[in-house]
């Protein structure tokens, strides 16, 4: 079984946190990812979360054989 993976975000204007999976948030956020059609060209899990964490001040919090989940507890985040 393959691992699931999620990213913890707050959300300015809400007074919320997020929680939801990267691809799923990526499809939202297409403009992200212009090297992506998302038609037959989908970013891969790994590639996001790297992407996260390179380009948005995500850290991985969780790396198990079945669970990932990575973070950013930055109340200014801009997503």
């Amino acid at each position: 079984m393959a691992a699931k993976h999620f990213m913890i975000y707050y959300q300015r204007g809400t007074g919320t946190y997020i929680v939801t999976e990267p691809r799923p948030w990526s499809r939202e956020h297409q403009e992200l990812f212009p090297q992506f059609n998302f038609v037959d060209n989908h970013p891969t899990t790994e590639f996001i979360e790297d992407w996260l964490i390179n380009n948005r001040e995500f850290q991985k919090v969780v790396n198990e054989e079945d669970i990932n989940v990575i973070l950013n507890l930055n109340p200014h985040i801009n997503l």
